[in-house]
């Protein structure tokens, strides 16, 4: 039997890097906003639970994409970073337009729909994103 012992190990190398590069973001997004992240998730917050969720699946869907059509580690990293910080820049888009609830304020506060209207805003960046290769 023919292990594909090469593809394996390029698949690790994938996975970890793509790995790494997510929870870098995460890490950046926990730097920006006025509260840790992981507290808050670690105290039962589910507003950040949805937004911590959000954001992976929206980095993961871009990674998934960007290697599936075989643009190669960096390239894909590349869509990656870029894919974090369209997340970012929707999310400071948000706060920007709607003035009158600031989605931070509420998700601190631990409100579900604040959380879940951030998680559907990331899921769908990292969408369009992955859709725009061609």
């Amino acid at each position: 039997m023919n292990v594909p012992w090469e593809s394996f190990g390029w698949t690790l190398i994938f996975a970890f890097s793509g790995m790494a590069l997510m929870f870098v973001g995460l890490a950046v997004f926990n730097l920006i906003l006025p509260f840790n992240l992981f507290i808050e998730a670690e105290a039962g917050n589910e507003a950040v639970g949805w937004f911590i969720s959000g954001f992976l699946i929206s980095t993961g869907i871009v990674l998934g994409d960007a290697f599936r059509h075989s643009v190669g580690l960096l390239q894909g990293l590349a869509y990656a970073t870029l894919g974090i910080l369209l997340n970012y820049l929707g999310y400071f888009l948000w706060e920007w337009l709607t003035p009158a609830w600031s989605l931070k304020e509420a998700m601190h506060k631990g409100s579900t729909a604040a959380g879940k209207i951030l998680f559907g805003l990331f899921v769908a960046i990292g969408l369009v994103i992955a859709g725009s290769f061609s």
